[in-house]
């Protein structure tokens, strides 16, 4: 019963501030930004001219005086979540329900379009997980972010600049698959450190040298000295390629991560990660093309790794606007643990889940894999909801190399080689409902299920996945 109050409630102050939110309907010459992940890209010094027509919009634009403005913001969010047979049956979660609550808040002030500071403070907590909490799942209250921006107009174009940023801050690219503030996670990734972000037309360049943050639940989190990230990324706007609303772009990077010999870590480890990717949506086609190399030291070993992503989609003109799209990823394994070579890919800092699966079993190591899909739209644009979206995945998963491990969506080993020369680990159907019903509130429902193969048959526990999960989220 606590859990159902638990999350009745919670929906009821969503929709009840959604209201509030929709009381005024006049339209505003420009419309305000969508939400971002990250919140820090949402500009909203439109308002300092016009009037709002949103509930929040007073304290989205608060005049401190000439040039100087503050904007305030949040988010909530409750998730219930079902597990049956988590780790194929050998953990101590069989058919266990649980809720996780997370509440983001920030405040953006900024000064004269030179000066930012930014800050937001984060709560995430768990209710009924046996064998938890995970780190992901809990973080009483602490700072997700917290930085101080410089910007520095450039003479080549009005809107050029040069930014360095410095504190605690989240670190978002390209398709998310080696970069990622893991916003599916009750308790996101964050890094500290200082960032050079150059801004020239079409280009943006950003350097950027950091630690990722360790996740204490119940003290002030700390970064991690132990690893040093650092890198260079480049992203490139072609709306001269497909036109402007195919938004094509083509991103270059190098990443360097640094790891010093730690209790799980026997050795020191250089990673060097070079890649490029393209994406593009010429509708009704889009595409999406990454590849990346590795190279380094692991201890006295040589690193050899690679991985490549593609996915291509086609949206029909017609009831539903059905999307169908395949995507294959694939990321290298070791062939030989004692020839002084790695050839394992580090995956980094990733979003995993949304490229092998919501049950998140699978890490972007010693893979293959092979996923068709389908969206379909059911509702858009109506007064009850902006959108209402079907999505179904179809994953299948090899190992890559079967002398290697099979690992997990953190990188850890998931079941070690050696004790199966099978390279079938199972495949994962994805079902989620999506409602949007307005710009602030949303719920989405999903169900999945793991189908056991070959490997996992032959190393251990095996029992197939369920996964259920339904939430709602409050932005403003």
């Amino acid at each position: 019963m606590k859990y159902q109050s638990h999350f009745i409630v919670t929906v009821a102050l969503a929709m009840a501030s959604s209201s509030l939110a929709q009381t005024n309907v006049t339209k505003p010459t420009t419309q305000p930004p969508p939400y971002s992940v990250v919140r820090w890209t949402e500009d909203y010094s439109y308002l300092k001219n016009q009037p709002g027509n949103d509930f929040f919009d007073p304290i989205k634009y608060i005049a401190l005086g000439e040039d100087l403005s503050l904007s305030l913001g949040g988010q909530l969010r409750e998730r219930y979540e079902y597990f049956s047979n988590n780790n194929f049956g050998a953990g101590p979660q069989d058919d266990n329900g649980y809720f996780l609550t997370r509440g983001l808040f920030h405040a953006d002030f900024k000064a004269f379009n030179v000066f930012r500071a930014f800050v937001q403070v984060k709560t995430a907590m768990i209710d009924g997980r046996e064998g938890g909490p995970r780190p992901i799942d809990a973080d009483e209250i602490d700072l997700e972010q917290l930085f101080f921006d410089i910007r520095i107009p450039l003479p080549t174009a009005e809107k050029d600049s040069m930014t360095f940023r410095a504190g605690r801050q989240d670190l978002i690219y390209g398709a998310q698959r080696l970069i990622s503030p893991l916003d599916w996670a009750n308790v996101r990734r964050t890094f500290e450190g200082v960032k050079l972000s150059t801004v020239t037309g079409n280009n943006t360049l950003d350097l950027f040298l950091v630690r990722p943050v360790i996740v204490d639940k119940e003290e002030l989190n700390d970064g991690d000295g132990n690893q040093t990230f650092y890198g260079i990324y480049d992203t490139l706007n072609l709306p001269q390629l497909g036109g402007k609303d195919a938004k094509t772009k083509a991103e270059f990077y190098f990443l360097g991560l640094s790891q010093t010999e730690a209790p799980a870590r026997p050795v020191d480890v250089d990673t060097y990660t070079v890649g490029a990717r393209i994406s593009s949506n010429p509708k009704p086609f889009d595409f999406d093309v990454e590849a990346m190399y590795q190279f380094g030291k692991s201890g006295s070993d040589d690193i050899r790794a690679f991985a490549f992503a593609v996915e291509g989609g086609y949206t029909f003109d017609t009831v539903l606007s059905p999307r169908l799209y395949l995507g294959f990823d694939y990321a290298s394994g070791d062939d030989n643990p004692t020839d002084g070579e790695k050839g394992t890919f580090n995956q980094l800092f990733p979003l995993g889940h949304a490229y092998f699966g919501y049950i998140d079993v699978i890490g972007r190591q010693n893979i293959m894999s092979i996923h068709p899909g389908i969206q379909l739209t059911f509702v858009k644009d109506r007064p009850y909801a902006k959108s209402v979206k079907l999505r179904a995945d179809y994953h299948w998963f090899w190992r890559a190399e079967t002398n290697d491990a099979l690992y997990n969506v953190a990188g850890g080993v998931l079941r070690a080689a050696g004790g199966s020369d099978q390279d079938y680990v199972g495949s994962e159907l994805d079902l989620l409902l999506d409602w949007q019903v307005n710009r602030h509130l949303s719920f989405y429902v999903g169900y999945s299920h793991f189908f056991a193969g070959d490997f996992l048959e032959d190393t251990g526990a095996s029992d197939d996945i369920d996964f259920f999960y339904v939430a709602g989220q409050f932005t403003f």
